[in-house]
């Protein structure tokens, strides 16, 4: 099995790269990633990568975690990933999200493959983050449909690392 990443509060080329990894393979799963960013926690100065996809209200979360692990088991013993408790997932009105579509950037923007940090956008202070991609036909798909207020879950597999 492939070796997990070790997350600290520095974000490493290795955690770029671990996370470019998933969420080409989400992609190919048809995960539906709508926004993808790591977020550094301020207060525990740790990272965290962030899935925001409208799966995630359709299916559920306990499913969308199982595609992730079923994506982590399936990787070559060379390659990195990204371990479950360093992945949270959120529905589409997740804050950042919100708060970067309420900022400057605007609502069609092209955004990814950016560092943000030391900023406050649409009135939300993010410490650092590392975006990937921000998809907003995506994160249209399912707000019509989601009446859950910025809901990130946490994984619930029994056997998850």
């Amino acid at each position: 099995m492939a070796k997990e990443i070790f997350i600290t509060q520095w974000f490493s080329n290795e955690m770029l790269l671990a996370g470019e990894t998933l969420i080409k393979r989400l992609d190919e799963s048809n995960g539906k990633v709508a926004a993808a960013f790591w977020v550094l926690d301020a207060e525990a100065k740790i990272w965290e990568l962030t899935i925001v996809s409208p799966l995630i209200e359709i299916e559920g979360p306990r499913n969308y975690y199982k595609r992730i692990n079923n994506i982590n088991e399936s990787a070559k013993p060379e390659e990195t990933v990204i371990s479950l408790h360093d992945i949270r997932l959120s529905n589409t009105n997740n804050r950042i999200v919100k708060a970067i579509k309420r900022s400057v950037l605007g609502n069609n923007a092209i955004l990814g493959n950016n560092r943000l940090g030391r900023n406050t956008l649409g009135g939300v202070y993010i410490e650092d983050m590392y975006l990937y991609r921000m998809d907003w036909t995506l994160l249209e798909e399912n707000t019509s449909n989601t009446t859950t207020e910025d809901r990130v879950l946490r994984p619930t597999l029994k056997n998850a690392r």
